[in-house]
This record gives C-alpha cells, sequence and structure tokens, in this order.
C-alpha cells in the first residue's frame, strides 16, 4: 500500500527580495536602448521589463537571469496557491513554451522516478531544490529507503527540510551541502535525478565532468535520470521544437533572451550530444522521453 505524503510549502513562505536586491532596471533599459535587432519593438520591450518588476518572479528573474529551487518549484506547481496572478507572470507560467515543457518533463520525471522506486534503497536528487521531486512521490507506508537532496543552496536546503517533515518523511532524508561537481561519493546510491545543472553551464568539458561525478557515486546498474534544453528553431534549423504558439515564442524570446539574457540561452544541447556526452563517462542510455514541444527531453542512463 502506498500513499502520498506530499503537502505543498505555503506561499507566505516566498523568497522575497530586500531592497538591497532590487534589480538595476535603468541597466536593463539602457542596455536594450543600445541593442540593435530587438526581437520586439524597443517599446513593446520597454514595457515588459516594467511589468517584469511588478511581480517577485519577475523581479527574481531580472536580478538572477535564471532561476532557483524555490522558483522552480514556484513556476511548476506553487503559483497556484496564490489567489491572484500579475497578467505576465500568468502568461509566463501557462504560455511561454519553456515553461510549458518544464513542467511537463517535471510530470515525466515523476512518473519515471515512481517506476523505478522498487528495489531502490538510495537516491539521490542533485541539486535538490525544494526536493518536490522526491518528496512528493508515493512510498509504501512502511518505507525502508534513504532520500538524500545535496545543494551549493543553503536556503534551498532550509526549505527542503521543512517539506520533508510536511511529508513526514523526514526520518528518512538527509541533506548535504556540497557542490554536484565534487561530490566525492563513491559508489552508494541506486539512482540519482538531476534538472537544473546543465542547462546552466555552457562548457561541454565540466558538463561531462558533472556526469562522471554522477557515474562513480552510483553503485553498479545504477540510474540517472536527467534532462537537457534542446535548441531553438532560431538557433538551429534541425530544431526539434515543434506544437508551440509562434507569438508566444517571440514574446518569450523577447522576455528570455533580449531583456533577460537568461542564463540557459546559451546552454541548448541536441539528444546526439547528451548521448555522446553520458556514453564518454560509462553510461549505456536507455531511454529519452520528449515532451509535446520536444523542448525539455527527459534522458535515462544506467551505470
Amino acid at each position: 500500500m502506498t500513499k502520498s505524503r506530499f503537502k505543498p510549502l505555503k506561499i507566505n513562505n516566498i523568497i522575497t527580495h530586500g531592497k538591497d536586491n532590487a534589480p538595476n532596471i535603468d541597466k536593463y533599459k539602457s542596455r536594450l536602448k543600445s541593442t540593435d535587432n530587438l526581437i520586439l519593438p524597443l517599446e513593446d520591450e520597454l514595457v515588459l521589463l516594467e511589468q517584469l518588476e511588478e511581480f517577485d518572479l519577475g523581479k527574481f528573474l531580472l536580478k538572477n537571469q535564471g532561476l532557483n529551487g524555490f522558483w522552480t518549484s514556484y513556476i511548476i506547481s506553487g503559483y497556484r496557491q496564490k489567489r491572484k496572478l500579475h497578467t505576465l507572470e500568468r502568461w509566463l507560467i501557462r504560455k511561454a513554451p519553456t515553461v510549458k515543457a518544464i513542467q511537463e518533463r517535471v510530470a515525466i520525471v515523476n512518473d519515471l522516478l515512481q517506476k523505478y522506486l522498487e528495489n531502490q534503497t538510495t537516491i539521490a536528487s542533485i541539486p535538490c531544490g525544494l526536493m518536490d521531486d522526491l518528496l512528493n512521490l508515493e512510498y509504501p507506508v512502511d518505507l525502508d529507503m534513504q532520500l538524500i537532496g545535496v545543494d551549493l543552496d543553503q536556503k534551498a536546503i532550509n526549505l527542503a527540510k521543512e517539506n520533508s517533515v510536511r511529508s513526514n518523511l523526514v526520518n528518512c532524508t538527509k541533506f548535504v551541502k556540497k557542490d554536484a561537481w565534487n561530490l566525492g561519493v563513491i559508489d552508494q546510491y541506486n539512482m540519482i535525478t538531476s534538472h537544473g545543472l546543465n542547462i546552466y553551464e555552457t562548457n561541454d568539458t565540466k558538463v561531462i565532468a558533472l556526469y562522471k561525478e554522477f557515474y562513480n557515486a552510483l553503485k553498479k546498474d545504477g540510474i540517472l535520470i536527467t534532462s537537457f534544453l534542446t535548441p531553438p528553431p532560431r538557433l538551429s534549423e534541425s530544431s526539434t521544437w515543434e506544437n508551440f504558439d509562434e507569438k508566444d515564442l517571440i514574446r518569450q524570446d523577447a522576455i528570455f533572451d533580449d531583456i533577460l539574457q537568461a542564463a540557459w540561452q546559451k546552454s541548448y544541447r541536441t539528444e546526439e550530444q547528451m548521448r555522446e556526452h553520458l556514453e564518454s563517462v560509462g553510461f549505456s542510455i536507455i531511454e529519452v522521453i520528449y515532451d509535446s514541444q520536444k523542448i525539455f527531453p527527459t534522458i535515462i542512463a544506467k551505470k
């Protein structure tokens, strides 16, 4: 018998922005005004910039050009706890093609993790963020398993610990503050789930080093579940992207590329590259599963 133990993090635990963390809007405006070949007219992008400053998710993106563990959890499900969303925030969460792909990828990964749970004893989430990927699963009532959360962000670990308490899984969870590239772990995990590191790293050599670290940390026949962002149509004639709304993609590119210059915009990889990277450190590829837009595939590999 299994049951879901997960209770979502309350929205009042939101990571807010102090005055010292306010984004420099004037700097953004100056850069946009001096940039040629913007995706949308300058006036339209300046309006989008001002709107991003009107809600917390937008402020965080402006300040960091990416998402942390909390905000990743927020765009997946946490936003549902808010009674009212800013108009642009609602569009980002419900219409932006890449965000929709992230949400679908999470559902795919959850199904895979649930599938591979049987006979696993030690599972690691790296980076764990709020560890929704593991804490949101259904486990046997007499659970005999260790869930390991590894992250370099102490705030994320603290929130993940709160989640483990709410999920009644505190007795089988362990959290480690550590750099994923320096785990120092050999043959300890039956399964690793990892999402959100490779999309922020442009250097293929460093990404391969990360996969080698995962390979070393897994036991024989251990499973790695990870994912990657594929190149968009504007960067590749052989892009796999499909089933997206063209207007939504243009608006997304204006926000993520022109305005935010989001960190993940430079770290796209093809399935062929991912296979080559993983196989180069010893993994065998079991399966590659694409979301409906073929933007954010999930790959399952075995040691």
